[in-house]
């Protein structure tokens, strides 16, 4: 498998066009060999009615010369639809919909959909199609608040194809409608004027084999590990439930030869009962299979890092070059959004450039920050090992550093982010531009100054490199007096993708800021501020511990502010790992400071933290979401800034929420998810807070914590009770994503599980929709950080990066 990847890379130019997709290992391609049991038709070309179907939106309703029905709409639009915004902000071009009237039918017997269909959309980069339902029993849907009732997919232009629907979490007792239909999202230079749908027919589907959607019991008898692998020296565990064995076997894939034997244990935890199957002492590099009685896992990897994970980065680093803008991307788009404009002081440049935000192709520089320096610190543990990808790690950086110096207007103010949701036509002056969001914003001025001489020392253009640390110099002081002057409370628009940061986060990043200036220059002024700075985060860290029923103390973690009044949460985007990349920073520039033993109790704390969060989610090695307290929801100024477009009911399903969870005190809950409503999907905040695990784990030379970091990759590649991988390209079972513009990517990672309503169990439909499966590009970018930390303490390289200290400074 990795010798084909590795030839698909070459023939790619080292991920210079995508990386082809192969599907035989999908959930699409497993869904077609089911059995269908008995079935029910809807509608069919020819046969039955096209009475019930009625037209809605841009465009008109046809019935075709082979009997389908069609619907034909213009690629663009003459105006905006009623209501859009004139800046052209999260805006496309309208939605065309066939609607079937349905007379409230029972569908709970049926389990899968089967459609018929075929779309012609004219040279449009991805052909995406949306079925919506409408169910007026006990659960009504669509229910925009909990995204239920949606689904999206991406389809073979001018081909039938068929398209499989697993329904058995549906809520349908009660069905009235069925929509088919699509948005119109727009041209590049390269699309046609007319958009094309027909629909052949629409069948329910009883099939013998149910998919595991929500809860935390996998399939019965199947085995739920790594699909990636395991590394030879961590711990290797895999669970199923109703396994027909008492004992397991380690078997080599190519020789059927069993290297271990091992009972299967059964373990009762706070979310189940598991069987469970230690191979920890296999260590011999292979490939590997895992049999227990007539279940037999797909074949996975045990051996360094590289051999694990490397196949991953590549699929990682793929995903991220095909979400290039302003960048021909062959076989997704060509030059992109060279009319989306950003104008200050008299001044304007096209905001394109770095990478596409997520599946709407919208654009925030600072996630095209943070993914260029987690691909200039994968690059440096790459140097000694693999040279053709230190090389392409290192040039697709740039491209996202380019970007990051180009949206400087050079007086503090940035191009930040525009809401894109479309493809334009690159002709500036017409309908379809779109204007750029510009701030002089404090916290991203900080972020992107650490940004900036973290990256400084490892570029290997030297020029660049001095001019960048005097660029991360003046963006700091930018920061600092803007910060000097208005404070935290600088929250240009919701949609910025740092609206939500807390007080202590903003401190923690600023004083990570500063202690890489520090660093890089040796400047006595950066070193105090980094101290200033982390004694608020200190300050805004639970360390004497909260009591909880049991008479333990549980302490480490962070509240938004000293006042210790709403803990630290995130949801759907995080940062987590901030808190610790500063305070190792810190403690490793300044040994000698007098609160330099503090700085280590605090690293010390948040590490028991993640080590007692983590016994709330096993055997699975997800790590909980973590503490809330009871009345939270009270501090309005919080909760806004926290859960976004939401209502008054937010504050009642925050109080269900906890319940949901685990009570540990009569103020203080557990949540293994968040508390989330408009906006869900766990994987930054897993991938975020195991970066944090890894930097804790490497700079105490601890295991556990290790352990618990690459726990999070092995959860997204398949360790989940769904037996999926979430990494389109890598594993098994992975399934289409909410791509919408681009298509399916090989190496795309979506926002992530998320719950049912109120719930606190994973959920994880097929339904395709935002934001639980919209891809996202920043995912990667901490993939691909949390893994320069795991291949650090393989090789041990890197761990003590020198400085390039300008002679002279």
């Amino acid at each position: 498998m990795y010798k084909q990847l590795l030839q698909d890379i070459k023939q790619s130019g080292y991920i210079h066009r995508p990386l082809p997709r192969y599907t035989e290992h999908s959930l699409e391609e497993a869904q077609k060999r089911l059995q269908v049991l008995d079935s029910q038709m809807i509608y069919r070309a020819g046969e039955t009615s096209v009475d019930a179907w009625t037209f809605k939106g841009v465009g008109e309703m046809k019935v075709d010369r082979d009997q389908s029905l069609m619907i034909i709409s213009p690629t663009v639009m003459p105006h905006w639809p009623e209501g859009a915004p004139e800046d052209g902000d999260y805006t496309n071009f309208g939605e065309a919909w066939l609607t079937h009237k349905i007379d409230g039918q029972n569908w709970e017997r049926f389990n899968r959909l089967a459609i018929e269909l075929k779309a012609d959309f004219q040279g449009t980069p991805n052909t995406y199609i949306m079925i919506k339902f409408r169910n007026e029993g006990v659960i009504p849907i669509p229910d925009l608040y909990f995204r239920e009732g949606v689904h999206g997919i991406n389809v073979s232009d001018t081909a039938w194809n068929t398209v499989y629907l697993n329904i058995a979490d549906l809520p349908r007792d009660v069905i009235t409608e069925i929509e088919i239909g699509y948005f119109l999202n727009g041209k590049t230079h390269a699309t046609g004027d007319w958009m094309k749908l027909n629909v052949r027919s629409i069948q329910l589907e009883l099939v013998d084999q149910q998919e595991v959607t929500k809860g935390w019991a996998p399939s019965p008898r199947e085995i739920v590990f790594s699909h990636s692998g395991y590394r030879a020296g961590s711990v290797k565990t895999a669970l199923a439930q109703h396994l027909d064995a008492e004992q397991f076997h380690i078997v080599r894939e190519t020789k059927d030869e069993i290297v271990f034997s091992g009972r299967i244990e059964l373990v009762e935890t706070g979310i189940g009962q598991f069987q469970w199957m230690d191979f920890t002492p296999v260590t011999d590099e292979g490939r590997y299979l895992i049999q227990a009685g007539d279940s037999v896992s797909q074949p996975f990897t045990i051996g360094t890092s590289a051999d694990v994970w490397q196949a991953s980065i590549w699929k990682s680093l793929n995903f991220v070059f095909c979400e290039r803008c302003g960048y021909p991307v062959p076989g997704i788009h060509g030059t992109c959004h060279g009319d989306v404009i950003a104008q200050h002081n008299g001044t304007k440049l096209a905001f394109h450039g770095g990478w596409h935000d997520a599946g709407d192709v919208s654009q925030q520089m600072i996630q095209t920050a943070e993914v260029t320096q987690a691909l200039f610190e994968l690059a440096e543990q790459m140097k000694p090992l693999d040279e053709d990808l230190y090389l392409r790690l290192i040039e697709e950086g740039e491209w996202g550093l380019d970007f990051i110096l180009k949206m400087r207007f050079g007086d503090g103010y940035r191009a930040t982010s525009a809401g894109i949701t479309r493809w334009t036509d690159g002709r500036i002056g017409n309908l379809d531009d779109c204007a750029a969001r510009v701030h002089n914003q404090a916290y991203e001025n900080f972020y992107c100054a650490g940004i900036e001489a973290s990256v400084h020392s490892r570029l290997p253009n030297e020029a660049l490199s001095w001019h960048l640390l005097d660029i991360a110099k003046e963006d700091f002081q930018y920061a600092l007096d803007v910060y000097e002057e208005v404070g935290f409370d600088q929250k240009p628009i919701f949609w910025e993708h740092t609206y939500q940061t807390s007080e202590s986060l903003y401190m923690a990043t600023a004083s990570w800021a500063a202690s890489m200036l520090y660093k890089e220059t040796q400047d006595a002024f950066y070193a105090e501020k980094a101290a200033e700075f982390i004694r608020y985060v200190q300050q805004s860290q639970e360390l004497d511990g909260i009591r909880l029923h049991d008479d333990t103390a549980i302490r480490g973690f962070f509240y938004r502010n000293p006042a210790k009044k709403v803990i630290q949460h995130f949801n759907h985007q995080a940062r987590e790992h901030l808190y610790l990349q500063a305070l190792v920073a810190v403690h490793e520039t300044q040994p000698l400071h007098a609160e330099a033993n503090s700085w280590l109790v605090s690293i010390q704390a948040y590490g028991e933290y993640l080590k007692h969060l983590s016994a709330y989610t096993a055997p699975y090695p997800m790590i909980s979401s973590g503490l809330y307290l009871a009345d939270e929801h009270l501090d309005e100024k919080s909760f806004g800034y926290q859960h976004l477009l939401v209502d008054e009911q937010a504050h009642e399903d925050y109080k269900l929420q906890l319940k949901e969870g685990v009570q540990l005190s009569d103020e203080v809950y557990l949540r293994r998810f968040p508390v989330w409503f408009s906006f869900k999907g766990n994987n930054a905040i897993l991938l975020s807070t195991g970066k944090a695990a890894s930097i804790v784990g490497r700079y105490l030379n601890d295991n556990t914590l290790l352990n618990i970091a690459e726990g999070q990759l092995q959860w997204i590649v398949g360790k989940n009770p769904f037996g999926q991988s979430l990494m389109y390209g890598e594993g098994y079972r992975y399934a289409q994503q909410y791509s919408v513009l681009s298509g399916e990517m090989t190496g795309e990672i979506p926002v992530g599980v998320q719950t049912f309503g109120n719930e606190d169990v994973p959920y994880w439909p097929q339904f395709n929709n935002a934001t639980y499966k919209e891809v996202w590009v920043g995912l990667a970018g901490k993939w691909m950080s949390l893994l320069a930390d795991l291949y650090a303490v393989d090789t041990g390289f890197g761990v003590a990066r020198k400085s390039k200290a300008k002679p002279g400074d």
